[in-house]
């Protein structure tokens, strides 16, 4: 994501140093790109880890499923694309979970 925001800013200063240079009468306003810092943790799988278990440990939960569940989800949802296995059952160890704030 940063990636993007960084060739959408580089892209526009190109366009608009084109714009300034051709018409430098144009008065032009730049958007203000903010990085908002994020309470995004991460966490390296150990042998008989599964997301749940490393959910309910961030959380600090313990018991009831009921906190966890929606908090898992977003565990699963963050990082389905990055898992090796593609499935979300299953993680290996020393694999890095993204875990997104609570």
């Amino acid at each position: 994501m940063k990636r993007a925001a960084v060739v959408l800013v580089v892209t526009i200063l190109t366009l608009v140093s084109d714009m300034v240079v051709a018409q430098p009468s144009v008065s032009v306003r730049l958007p203000v790109v903010m990085q908002t810092e994020t309470s995004e943790t991460t966490v390296v799988v150990e042998r008989g880890d599964h997301l749940w278990k490393i959910a309910a440990r961030h959380l600090e939960q313990t018991g009831s499923d009921q906190p966890i569940a929606p908090y898992w989800r977003s565990v699963v949802e963050i990082n389905r694309d990055e898992l090796r296995s593609g499935d979300p059952d299953l993680v290996y160890p020393g694999e890095v979970v993204l875990l997104p704030a609570p």
